[in-house]
């Protein structure tokens, strides 16, 4: 039994080819940018059959002192 059994995690199956393990879900960035060559969201993918396991938008890093929440009730 591998430590991976005996601690009851299990790998991930792809839904589409059933190929099993963590080595066979790549992310790969978008080929759209930003201005600077920055990818806009990055692609989880099965990379025997390229089933897709979703899309997740990478993370935005900008100037402090965005929008701020008011609430009246509060005194805000």
């Amino acid at each position: 039994m591998t430590e991976k059994q005996s601690a009851g995690i299990a790998d991930p199956t792809c839904p589409s080819c059933e190929v099993r393990g963590m080595d066979k879900i790549v992310s790969q960035p978008s080929s759209e940018t930003a201005k600077k060559g920055q990818p806009w969201f990055f692609v989880a993918q099965c990379t025997d059959c390229g089933h897709v396991y979703g899309v997740f938008a990478k993370h935005i890093f900008g100037p402090p002192g965005g929008p701020q929440l008011v609430v009246k009730e509060r005194g805000n």
